[in-house]
């Protein structure tokens, strides 16, 4: 003998199996991952070394959090009467000697930085002993990245850092 489903039956039975179906398709409020929250702005400062010939920053290691939205200020503390330039450039690690040599061809008319160099991701100008510039940047991705000066001879004579986003 078989048995008849009534029109209310069937909608309560249908019902419960779409809902179930869209519960498996979509994932229960329990497995969903909420988005990671946006870190809030960071400000960052860094000076060059005061000592005349030593090419260095006073700071190694930079952190953010991921997803901050990073100030860095960056000081050159030579002597203004020394006409040292320097500036502060951030890239993957891996990319330095390529922006460096980028930088070199660019030459100092484009205070040797390639104009548009898609491995830097972040800079300031290129400044005189006694100047300051700062840059505003959205963190990239956790990981380790590399800061340095492309100013001829400054790089391969030490003036690099590491920015830890985390």
């Amino acid at each position: 003998m078989s048995k008849v489903l009534s029109r209310r039956n069937f909608l309560k039975v249908s019902g419960v199996a779409a809902t179930g179906a869209l519960l498996v398709a979509c994932g229960t409020p329990e497995t969903a991952k909420p988005a990671a929250p946006a870190a809030g702005p960071v400000s960052l400062e860094i000076d060059s070394d005061a000592a005349a010939g030593v090419f260095k920053f006073n700071k190694a290691t930079l952190e953010a959090p991921a997803g901050s939205k990073i100030t860095l200020k960056f000081n050159n503390k030579t002597d203004a009467a020394a006409a040292v330039g320097h500036n502060w450039v951030l890239t993957k690690k891996g990319k330095e000697e390529t922006v460096v040599n980028n930088g070199t061809a660019a030459g100092d008319t484009n205070g040797w930085q390639k104009p548009g160099d898609p491995d830097i991701i972040a800079h300031t100008k290129l400044i005189k002993g006694g100047e300051s510039d700062s840059v505003t940047f959205d963190a990239p991705a956790p990981g380790t990245y590399a800061f340095f000066c492309t100013f001829p001879g400054h790089y391969a004579g030490g003036m690099k850092g590491d920015l830890v986003i985390k």
